[in-house]
């Protein structure tokens, strides 16, 4: 191929005459922009519908656990102390002795209230009542003799006796009770109190035993009567 040259006149001549073929182009288009009437300027145009919200994403797999820490070394058990011997077992002591049977019959009678006139020193007794007891076996009998009031005037001594017998000489062999003053003669006291007796007496199986209890005014001579009321007289039999 044939090149063309170019001379550096002929280049700077071009040049020129672009610069002024540019210039003449923008003067036109900037006479063309003032003198056209600017347009209004347009509504506002409605807000756009809010986009949906995209989906949420997956949540992240849990990251795996870390390894346990190695559990500590146990401990030593500490040595058990050794356990003390056994005292020696000590001596049985005696057998104690036997006790006496339990008591298996009993009698008694109520005895009516009694007003003794009695107008003696004690020489003679005055029956007030009795008990029977058929013994089992061989054994004992507790005879009781219980006066709940006695009521008396002026030689205010009283005795209670109990006995095998209502007469001489067995009505005081078994006990003998006495209460009051010692002062013999007649005064002007009245007095009330109770009073009992009490023996224990031998007796053989199948043999019947009745005991009486008498009552005396015991010092000295006195004509006021003297009055005995809830009188108990009461027989029990224990075997030995």
């Amino acid at each position: 191929m044939e090149k063309i040259a170019i001379s550096k006149a002929t280049l700077v001549i071009v040049l020129a005459l672009t610069v002024a073929v540019a210039g003449v182009v923008s003067v036109i288009v900037s006479t063309q922009l003032v003198i056209a009437p600017q347009a209004k300027k347009g509504d506002k145009g409605d807000t756009g519908a809010i986009g949906q919200q995209g989906p949420k994403g997956d949540t992240g797999a849990t990251g795996a656990a870390g390894p346990a820490g190695a559990t500590g070394a146990t401990g030593p058990t500490g040595s058990q102390g050794s356990k003390g011997d056994t005292g020696a077992t000590g001596a049985t002591g005696l057998q104690g002795i036997q006790g006496p049977s339990g008591i298996t019959v009993i009698n008694s009678s109520k005895i009516d209230d009694a007003a003794l006139d009695i107008n003696s020193n004690g020489s003679i007794a005055i029956p007030i009542g009795n008990v029977t007891i058929t013994a089992p076996a061989d054994g004992a009998v507790i005879v009781t003799l219980n006066v709940g009031y006695v009521d008396m005037y002026y030689n205010n001594s009283c005795a209670l006796y109990l006995g095998t017998s209502p007469v001489s000489p067995g009505w005081y062999n078994l006990d003998i009770s006495i209460h009051g003053s010692q002062t013999s003669g007649p005064t002007d006291e009245r007095v009330y109190f109770d009073m009992n007796a009490q023996a224990t007496y031998n007796v053989v199986a199948g043999n019947k035993y009745t005991f009486y209890a008498t009552a005396s005014r015991y010092y000295g001579y006195d004509d006021s009567i003297m009055f005995l009321s809830n009188i108990h007289l009461t027989a029990a039999f224990s075997a030995t």
